[in-house]
């Protein structure tokens, strides 16, 4: 059985084959291949596990480190050492522009609740309040590649305390 095509469908067909051929060779040529993550993946080295080491800084409200890093997609173990002999901290990463909300919540939340706010969705992560001489630990996945703000929400301590961890 033979199929007949015209010179119009038999362009259009090899024009498409040609685009094509076309877009595989300059996906090729910038590196795209099987092998490449796809856009928003975490780099490579996912899963890893990375331990950031931070404290308060003496009786100052300040944090000892004003920047840490990560690697996207790491398991992240954060420990918060309470440098002071007289106040209480804690470590708490937040999304980015919500430092007052989550600074001014935390104040509302009361102390039982750490002066954070329950199951609030701008906090990724938190450790308990820190007595003064202690440390503190918490564990979390990396969030995706950004800066992410850290602070202390202990009533009026996010004004001063507070940090960036970047995610790479």
């Amino acid at each position: 059985m033979s199929t007949t095509i015209s010179r119009r469908q038999f362009l259009k067909g090899a024009s498409l084959i040609g685009g094509l051929a076309l877009s595989s060779a300059v996906i090729a040529a910038c590196g795209g291949g099987a092998t490449a993550a796809p856009t928003g993946a975490p780099a490579s080295g996912a899963g890893q596990a990375v331990t950031l080491n931070i404290g308060s800084k003496g009786e100052e409200l300040l944090f000892d480190k004003d920047t840490l890093e990560a690697p996207a997609g790491s398991k992240i173990t954060l420990n918060f050492k309470n440098n002071s002999t007289a106040l209480t901290h804690n470590w708490v990463l937040i999304k980015p522009g919500t430092t007052e909300t989550v600074g001014n919540d935390g104040m509302s939340a009361g102390e039982a609740n750490n002066y954070i706010k329950p199951n609030d969705p701008n906090v990724i992560a938190h450790t308990d309040l820190v007595k003064p001489g202690q440390t503190g630990t918490v564990a979390f996945d990396a969030p995706a590649p950004g800066q992410y703000p850290y602070i202390c929400t202990f009533p009026g301590h996010h004004v001063l305390m507070k940090g960036t961890l970047t995610i790479k």
